[in-house]
């Protein structure tokens, strides 16, 4: 896995993969492209137990999506990798990452997001699979549980 700059997806020059229609379950007329573009946010809860002394959560954790091809088979999404952005405590810790999407990716999916361990690419958990918003300027946002 190659860690790429911080900003994860950008509209230059950026292409999903060719998708079967018959996997995207919006239709084309509810698709509002608006030149905003989209986001998609993840909020990975860390467990009570996470081992913070021996796994950090910026360091050793690797996040990607992945998108579901018409053979069913799950596809990196190349740019939509990396590190967490963010963490902070509320009710728990919560470590944070966000995607931008162009216009052109609007309504299309499935999608999940998987956090694995960095040096090992032992992979730690898997999203559920959500599709990406139908509007532009519209946000997923998704948790997840950490687990070490």
């Amino acid at each position: 896995m190659s860690q790429l700059g911080a900003g994860s997806a950008t509209a230059d020059g950026y292409d999903l993969p060719p998708r079967d229609d018959a996997t995207t379950p919006v239709e084309a007329g509810a698709v509002v492209p608006n030149g905003e573009g989209a986001r998609v946010h993840l909020q990975a809860h860390f467990s009570q137990d996470w081992p913070w002394d021996t796994m950090h959560w910026q360091e050793d954790l690797w996040l990607k999506v992945q998108w579901q091809d018409d053979k069913g088979v799950w596809q990196d999404v190349e740019g939509w990798e990396g590190t967490l952005d963010a963490i902070q405590q509320k009710e728990d810790w919560m470590g944070m990452k966000e995607i931008w999407l162009a216009d052109a990716q609007l309504g299309t999916g499935p999608y999940r997001w998987q956090v694995y361990v960095k040096d090992s690419e032992r992979l730690l958990t898997t999203s559920e699979e959500f599709y990406l918003p139908s509007k532009g300027g519209d946000l997923v946002e998704l948790d997840m549980m950490l687990e070490p």
